[in-house]
């Protein structure tokens, strides 16, 4: 098979050699849709660009950096579990491109400023994806007073539109709280992650909405929040069961701190399904081995990180942020059975 070159890809596109040569550099001077046509025969041909030579003329590093959180917690044995699939849906978006992705690990907040401020200045990366959006995120400011292209795995509460891909939280927890206020329950209890995270707030919300138009009022002490993780769970759990009213259904914010939940269960001699309904959000389809598995509401994982690459690519090419946004709305898993608490409230 002959060697591809910038001439057999204008033969076969009927573009000139001049504006095949320009898509194949990233010119802002081609319309998006000739450089994708262009890109996509120049592919298919297995034409190999110089790479050194591209990233010299353009002043780019066709890098895109992911921000992971790690931690020396041996708690938070879930967190790298999942950080592998996002990465991995995110290397899926990014193949055909010229963009290779680079992980960069921080440890908490200050880590991930410091962090993005050096990929910034030194221009070690074209674009940055991160996730756990917070209040009045500083990542999010940051990177908007520089310009520099980002996407966030959550929405925010940034005035300035920026792309995200996020899990419809507060929609999730609604409809939770709903069936199980259709099965009788009044104790529900909510187990959150941290109160500062932008997602903790939308849960908290649809959970409070279901309440109230059902005339249940919130109680605080059935509201629980900590780190999203399994023995956090079972803390959690620990302390909703020494409230004088015990709860007699647990809404969790995650696998981790559902698998907490029921491991203290189990050891407390309380039976889940009967004693208590708890039921997950899940994005790694893990809960269905629980003993007992809890019925959840699923979003793949594997969707919303190739999502964030896509999204990235599009921010990069100049697309308007509010036309990369997108929320995930959940899909109920039923795998308990409907349950009314053990003496059903009137």
């Amino acid at each position: 098979m002959a060697r591809a070159t910038i001439k057999s890809i204008a033969k076969q596109t009927g573009y000139s050699v001049g504006t095949v040569s320009n898509a194949l550099r990233g010119e802002d001077s081609v319309k998006r849709e000739t450089l994708k046509e262009i890109q996509k025969v120049a592919l298919e041909q297995g034409y190999k660009v110089n790479l050194a030579g591209l990233k010299l003329r353009t002043n780019k590093s066709y890098r895109i950096a992911v921000l992971v959180g790690v931690s020396t917690n041996a708690t938070e044995e879930w967190e790298g579990v999942e950080f592998t699939r996002i990465v991995a849906g995110i290397s899926t978006a990014l193949q055909g491109s010229r963009y290779e992705l680079s992980v960069c690990s921080v440890a908490d907040l200050d880590d991930a400023m410091a962090a993005l401020r050096t990929i910034v200045q030194e221009r070690s990366a074209d674009g940055v994806i991160f996730s756990g959006t917070r209040r009045n995120d500083p990542r999010i400011a940051y990177l908007q007073s520089q310009n520099f292209p980002f996407v966030t795995y959550g929405m925010s509460d940034s005035l300035e539109p920026h792309p995200y891909v996020d899990f419809d939280s507060e929609s999730a927890a609604r409809d939770a709280t709903e069936r199980l206020l259709r099965l009788g329950h009044r104790r529900i209890a909510l187990i959150n992650p941290p109160a500062d995270l932008v997602y903790t707030g939308q849960r908290q919300t649809g959970y409070a909405a279901a309440l109230q138009t059902a005339g249940v009022p919130v109680q605080r002490d059935l509201v629980y929040n900590g780190p999203t993780t399994a023995q956090s769970g079972q803390e959690a759990f620990r302390s909703l069961m020494q409230c004088k009213n015990r709860p007699t259904g647990i809404i969790c914010a995650n696998e981790a701190m559902t698998l907490g939940v029921l491991s203290a269960a189990a050891e407390d001699g309380i039976r889940v399904g009967r004693d208590v309904v708890v039921i997950s959000t899940d994005d790694l389809q893990l809960s269905k081995y629980f003993v007992p598995a809890p019925s959840a509401y699923y979003v793949p994982i594997d969707e919303t990180s190739r999502l964030l690459g896509a999204f990235m690519l599009k921010s990069l090419d100049g697309v308007d942020p509010s036309e990369i946004q997108k929320k995930i709305r959940a899909t109920l898993i039923e795998r308990q059975p409907d349950t009314p608490p053990p003496n059903p409230a009137n």
